[in-house]
């Protein structure tokens, strides 16, 4: 770029100039609050209200039991989420080149490879909901809709950081509006005291296997953040309080994502054949007043960029912490057009789809984060020097070993339609506790190694 990066600072028009270079403190700027309105405007979204459909439509749970999973498990992926953002304002770098300090340089491609691809992915998915209210709005074709979603979303990710969090900001408040009018209808018209259905398509573990996937779902939607937490806090002051940051960043994924969530348990209590069909924009059409539908299928169009400049944003982040010779604003677009691509190919069979997507980031994420949250808080307890993340001299640490043994005694406890692990296929009523047992593994394998080669 022409121009220096600490003339960027929070300029909003500028195109941000840095990839994944650590944010001096002369660059630092902007409030704890923009964490806040950052995360519940990327958060209410179709994408997070399908997640509760999800609990209904697949696992067969009622309201209240849905209720419970889901909550429980948004408690867990928020108090991670906020952990990790306490980093950004630390380290003044993106989460995963903090995550090089456990696995090396060349070790941290494997989580930066998977996380440049989960990124494509979550855009997949949330611009196939995006398309679907187009074409309810206006007509259009799948094609004509996906390419002007496209191009909206990768601008708003090529302007960067602080477009970003200004986007963000202005339609938190927009698409919280909507979101209360369809819960007042939700709310209003839910069917409190249907049964568990023990014919839904994953709801061989019957109850308590139901509940235990529904706090795998939560656990899991959250999960998906974890690796982008401090891209969007690593501008902020060296000085802003942690404290303030975590609970910015926890309160503000904890309070969207339980709302729009039970909002989705609600209404797929309501509209049951909606809730199974492969359509879950239809989930929302059926809602009165009329007028309220059509605010509501903008506000999915809207909600998807909200959620996706993040995912393209922080992929293309990736991609650079896996050294491909791009510059920032080209791995975005790159990020952009493979999403598109990979949209187009998975419009079909949404639920199921998106339920394996979960389920399939969680049981990478949670060994990862455990890893990551050991390193800060334990093996070096806050303290690094910034030169130990971009050496390539450390080209592997045990990180990488502890993640992937973390993942290895996971496996039988897997349970969803890809795959169901040996121990969830003979214990249905236990759900899926992989993540659990992933968390705990790769934790204490990482401390039991990582503070002896702490450097």
């Amino acid at each position: 770029m022409a121009f220096e990066s600490a003339e960027y600072r929070d300029e909003v028009v500028k195109i941000e100039p840095k990839g994944i270079e650590h944010v001096a403190d002369a660059e630092r700027h902007g409030r704890v609050s923009s964490v806040f309105s950052l995360w519940f405007g990327a958060n209410v979204e179709l994408a997070t209200l399908s997640t509760g459909v999800a609990a209904v439509a697949l696992f067969g749970l009622n309201f209240a039991q849905a209720a419970w999973g889901l909550v429980v498990g948004n408690i867990l992926g928020a108090v991670i989420l906020g952990a990790l953002s306490t980093y950004g304002p630390r380290l003044g770098v993106p989460q995963l080149v903090h995550s090089r300090s456990a696995f090396g340089f060349y070790g941290n491609f494997v989580p930066g490879i998977l996380n440049a691809v989960a990124g494509v992915m979550w855009f997949a998915v949330n611009t196939v909901l995006g398309v679907f209210a187009l074409m309810l709005l206006t007509g259009t074709s799948f094609l004509v809709g996906l390419l002007v979603m496209a191009v909206v979303q990768v601008l708003v990710a090529v302007y960067g950081y602080n477009m970003i969090h200004a986007f963000e900001r202005v339609f938190a408040v927009v698409l919280t509006l909507v979101f209360v009018g369809v819960s007042v209808f939700a709310f209003g018209h839910a069917h409190y005291g249907l049964p568990f259905n023990p014919k839904a398509p994953v709801a061989f573990g019957g109850v308590s296997g139901g509940i235990i996937e529904a706090v795998a779902l939560g656990w899991s939607y959250l999960y998906g953040w974890t690796t982008y937490a401090s891209d969007y806090t690593r501008y902020l002051p060296p000085s802003t309080p942690p404290r303030a940051v975590f609970w910015a960043a926890a309160t503000s994924n904890f309070i969207a994502c339980v709302w729009l969530e039970l909002v989705g348990v609600a209404l797929a209590t309501v509209f049951p054949r909606a809730a199974a069909g492969p359509n879950p924009v239809s989930i929302l059409t059926g809602i009165t007043p009329h007028w309220l539908v059509t605010v509501a299928l903008l506000a999915v169009a809207i909600g998807t960029v909200t959620a996706n400049v993040l995912n393209i944003y922080s992929g293309s982040l990736s991609a650079l912490v896996v050294n491909l010779p791009l510059k920032r604003w080209m791995a975005a677009v790159l990020v952009g057009v493979l999403g598109g691509i990979l949209a187009w190919i998975g419009r079909a069979h949404y639920y199921l789809e998106f339920e394996d997507f979960l389920f399939v980031l969680g049981y990478w994420l949670a060994p990862w984060a455990a890893i990551v949250l050991v390193d800060f808080f334990l093996v070096h307890r806050g303290r690094y020097v910034t030169d130990r993340f971009y050496d390539p001299r450390r080209a592997v640490g045990p990180g990488l070993w502890a993640w992937a043994l973390g993942v290895a005694c996971a496996v039988p406890f897997f349970n969803q339609s890809l795959y169901v692990g040996w121990v969830a296929y003979h214990y249905p009523q236990i759900g899926d506790v992989s993540y659990a047992v992933a968390t705990v593994v790769a934790g204490a394998v990482y401390w039991a190694a990582g503070r002896r080669r702490a450097a």
